[in-house]
């Protein structure tokens, strides 16, 4: 069926003058002014008047299967279901496990991929876990890489943290040369998505690698970066050495200057915030709360909808542009992970859209032609959803 979506602001993430987009099948067949379907044609025209039409989100680190074990068994988290992602204008997920690669595994985290692709959604995996070695598939990384369609690259890998490993700068190394090999050889982008603790040491280990290997910066993404202030300027300092950053929406309980919308006001301010910026929600994983001793004193359950939350934010308080704010969420999380057809609005890219009302609410959304979403009512389950 053909979709005609009318009279609507769209941004690309840019804005254009555009206000129609027809949606064939999966994907953006035009995008114009004054656009018809034939009559020939089965076909539905949605009018969005009012309304603001942006790609579909990309969060790039959520639990899918589930998180957490810290406290132990009942503290596990549960697996993510299609309408927490959707409801939120995520339209493309990428999966990872986190500390427990015991109870959770490699094959439980792929399967759920493709169970919410099988549901209506684009996903990817990370390969691996916090430990180094890690959990692969396959015997090795590399292999993952290749012959698994949906590894994009190795993580979350743990560094500077009192939950990691402790791995050593060769082990880093040798998993950081499997992720590029293995990239290139199943044209992939191969990333380390790493995760960093709030320990002493930070982006050191990486630094270290990079001074006397010749893996290109690029390889690594690290993320929580606007975990302590610290880390956030040593972040800084990666960017301006032309790395990439994540930064993590939904932590509340950090200060106001460490949260999302302020980091990305700081950083815009700075003119720092380019095309290797982005943002991940960390959705669906144990958010564990730990005193000075390391002991833990507190666990919850992080939310998938703190993405746009957060982005928005930046917007509505701190007034960032909103091209250059969905830029985080959208085409430069494309950009890195070596997403084609993603995180823009082009003719011939997936038809994976959200509209927004005046106050920027996810009102629809769109994840490869199908809609998800309608007037902030869900449209389609996950298979084992309980409808409301």
């Amino acid at each position: 069926m053909w979709q005609l979506l009318k009279n609507a602001k769209i941004y690309n993430p840019e804005a254009i003058k555009d206000t129609d987009v027809l949606i064939v099948g999966k994907s953006i067949a035009a995008i114009g002014r004054n656009l018809i379907i034939p009559d020939y044609v089965d076909g539905e025209v949605v009018d969005l008047q009012g309304k603001t039409i942006v790609p579909g989100f990309i969060d790039a680190h959520v639990h899918l299967c589930g998180g957490g074990g810290e406290a132990g068994p009942a503290s596990r988290t549960p697996e993510i279901q299609l309408s927490q992602l959707t409801r939120g204008g995520t339209t493309t997920v990428v999966g990872c496990l986190g500390t427990d690669s015991v109870s959770r595994s490699m094959s439980e985290l792929l399967v759920k991929a493709q169970a919410l692709e099988d549901e209506g959604i684009t996903t990817f995996v990370y390969s691996g876990a916090y430990q180094v070695p890690t959990r692969t598939l396959f015997p090795t990384l590399q292999e993952d890489l290749v012959l698994i369609d949906k590894v994009i690259g190795a993580g979350e890998i743990a560094i500077s943290d009192h939950r990691s490993a402790q791995p050593q700068i060769a082990e880093l190394e040798h998993l950081a040369a499997e992720a590029r090999v293995g990239g290139m050889l199943g044209n992939k982008a191969g990333v380390v998505h790493l995760h960093l603790g709030e320990g002493k040491r930070g982006l050191q280990p990486i630094w270290t690698i990079l001074d006397q290997t010749e893996i290109p910066i690029t390889q690594f993404v690290p993320t929580h970066i606007n975990r302590t202030y610290s880390l956030l300027e040593q972040g800084i300092q990666f960017l301006q050495a032309g790395g990439h950053i994540d930064l993590t929406a939904g932590c509340d309980d950090f200060p106001v200057e460490l949260q999302v919308p302020a980091v990305l006001h700081m950083l815009n301010q700075r003119k720092m915030l380019n095309d290797h910026v982005t943002v991940t929600s960390d959705g669906n994983g144990s958010m564990p709360q730990y005193n000075e001793a390391g002991v833990l004193i507190g666990m919850g359950v992080g939310s998938v909808e703190v993405l746009w939350r957060d982005v928005k934010e930046s917007v509505l308080h701190y007034g960032l542009p909103l091209e250059v704010a969905l830029r985080t969420i959208t085409s430069n999380v494309a950009n890195v992970l070596g997403f084609k057809n993603k995180g823009m609005i082009r003719v011939g890219f997936d038809a994976d859209l959200v509209a927004l009302d005046q106050a920027l609410e996810v009102q629809d959304v769109w994840a490869m032609g199908q809609r998800m979403l309608a007037d902030k009512q869900t449209r389609v389950w996950g298979t084992y959803e309980k409808r409301s």
